[in-house]
């Protein structure tokens, strides 16, 4: 894998991890974030990563390339993204 696909990846889940805490935490105190972040992270981002650097890793660098526009600045995650491709191939 080249390493600009790589890249490309590692900011995909980056910033999908971030967009997901973000909404997991949208209504809570800042004590009650910190807390279910760490908790969060601790339990569930390695397999996170994992998970979709594997589903990542097929697509293509320009389809990775429009997966990274569609994440910033709309909140969405990778689940989003991918739930909404899936209804669209369905149909």
């Amino acid at each position: 894998m080249s390493r600009i696909k790589q890249d490309l990846i590692c900011e995909i889940i980056r910033l999908s991890q971030t967009n997901l805490l973000d909404k997991k935490c949208a209504k809570m105190s800042c004590e009650t974030q910190e807390q279910v972040v760490l908790d969060w992270i601790r339990k569930n981002a390695a397999e996170y990563r994992v998970e979709f650097h594997t589903r990542l890793s097929a697509l293509s660098a320009s389809r990775l390339g429009r997966i990274l526009k569609d994440l910033t600045g709309t909140g969405k995650d990778l689940s989003d993204i991918f739930e909404e491709n899936s209804v669209v191939h369905r149909g």
